[in-house]
């Protein structure tokens, strides 16, 4: 399938007043050949939980091969709570909660009045509907926040991915260069969930850990070797990224759980749906913080009594709602408090051997941009996981729905300056 893309880039320039920056394009209307690299296959690959030390810590070859010849970002801001569901939704929506409408793992929906597991109610456009909208074939493997949202059918490939087993890895990769040897798409993403299912069994700094990344680094390895036997490689656009990090439990825990410190300061709560009734008035959430839902009504009184309650707890920190929406927590579905533990401190598991995230601690996962388009050699200070999907689309020249949140990564892109920071 031949897909047309971007005339003049000092056409370009003057109708958009962006800089030019040698990426390729399409306009609607009769288009011209740019100047600019041609990308005919996009590679979206995210390990969950792979913090962005594994690189060094565990030298995986192919991966470090990508950060040494395309665009590293050293600090890349996920979406807060670092857990999966809204991060994988954000990654691939280029979106926030606030957008997206997905908070965390499990969630409070006010309207519906239920506490929602795994949401999958996206209120945004994916990479795969701006993509298919544009003439490209998205396909994807486990990648669950695009199953039925721009991948549809025979297309979205659902195979287990959440263990610790290193054939995981290995079968996701097989089932990847079959689909890149079929020429059936040109779009694929890949999620790799056996890096977070280690990293909570086992913990982050742990010989199971090492070996699992380097399963996976082993099946990057086999699809890039595919791309390059189907003449794709060099037209081949790239990012290797993570919804979130992980982090060993500290050996201190908060001095109470706050459900249960609300519940003896005389208030119902709910911390699942099991528990939710009638007369519950508050619910609290988990995922490495709590999330806090005033279900009915409180009085000053009572909203002052459940911050006193709060405030006891040794080890936590209190966000309130002007906090969470400076992180661009969705206003109804994170919550209207969210506590959050203090430095060296876990809220509960001290001790334990696995890992976890949710916190801001988490904020460490691995972000890197490869191909066509992108600087090589270079490293980019700070960007956000929201800004992946607007820098793609920005080289394959689609323009982002009005749901992108998210800003190109300006740094990333050949002929940036060095030094340059994103937008």
């Amino acid at each position: 399938m031949m897909r047309t893309r971007v005339f003049s880039l000092l056409f370009f320039v003057f109708l958009l007043g962006l800089p030019a920056t040698g990426a390729v394009w399409q306009v609607h209307g009769e288009p011209r050949e740019a100047s600019g690299p041609e990308v005919d296959f996009v590679l979206f690959i995210t390990a969950d939980g792979f913090r962005t030390g594994y690189v060094e810590w565990y030298n995986p070859s192919y991966i470090r091969n990508l950060t040494e010849g395309g665009t590293r970002v050293l600090q890349a801001w996920p979406v807060f709570p670092t857990n999966t569901t809204p991060n994988m939704t954000s990654l691939v929506t280029g979106a926030y909660p606030r957008t997206t409408g997905v908070a965390n793992n499990s969630q409070y929906v006010r309207e519906l009045d239920r506490i929602v597991g795994g949401p999958r109610d996206n209120e945004s456009k994916t990479i795969a509907d701006m993509l298919a909208e544009a003439g490209w074939r998205p396909a994807a493997i486990s990648h669950f926040a695009l199953d039925t949202r721009g991948v549809h059918g025979d297309m979205y490939h659902n195979l287990e991915t959440y263990t610790t087993t290193l054939e995981t890895p290995e079968r996701i990769g097989d089932r990847a260069v079959e689909i890149i040897r079929s020429g059936e798409a040109d779009f694929l993403a890949i999620n790799f969930g056996s890096t977070d299912t280690t990293g909570h069994r086992y913990g982050p700094r742990s010989n199971e850990m090492e070996e699992m990344v380097l399963a996976v680094d082993a099946a990057v390895g086999r699809i890039l070797e595919a791309l390059k036997e189907a003449g794709l490689y060099e037209r081949t656009l790239i990012t290797f990224n993570a919804d979130h990090g992980m982090s060993e439990f500290e050996e201190k825990e908060a001095s109470m759980e706050p459900a249960e410190a609300l519940r003896r300061a005389g208030f119902e709560v709910a911390t699942n749906q099991n528990e939710l009734g009638e007369d519950t008035e508050i619910i609290v959430l988990a995922g490495g913080v709590r999330l806090i839902y005033f279900r009915k009504q409180l009085s000053e009184e009572q909203q002052q009594r459940v911050m006193e309650t709060l405030e006891a707890i040794e080890g936590i920190k209190i966000m309130d709602r002007e906090r969470l929406d400076e992180l661009h927590c969705h206003p109804e579905r994170s919550g209207d408090l969210i506590v959050h533990p203090l430095p060296g401190y876990t809220i509960s598991g001290a001790g334990n051997p696995g890992g976890l995230h949710g916190r801001l601690t988490e904020a460490d996962p691995v972000l890197i941009l490869y191909g066509p388009g992108i600087r090589e050699g270079a490293t980019v200070e700070e960007a956000h996981l929201v800004d992946i999907v607007p820098t793609l689309l920005h080289v394959v020249g689609v323009p982002p729905a009005e749901t992108v949140d998210g800003s190109v990564i300006e740094g990333a892109l050949a002929g940036a300056a060095a030094g340059s920071r994103p937008q």
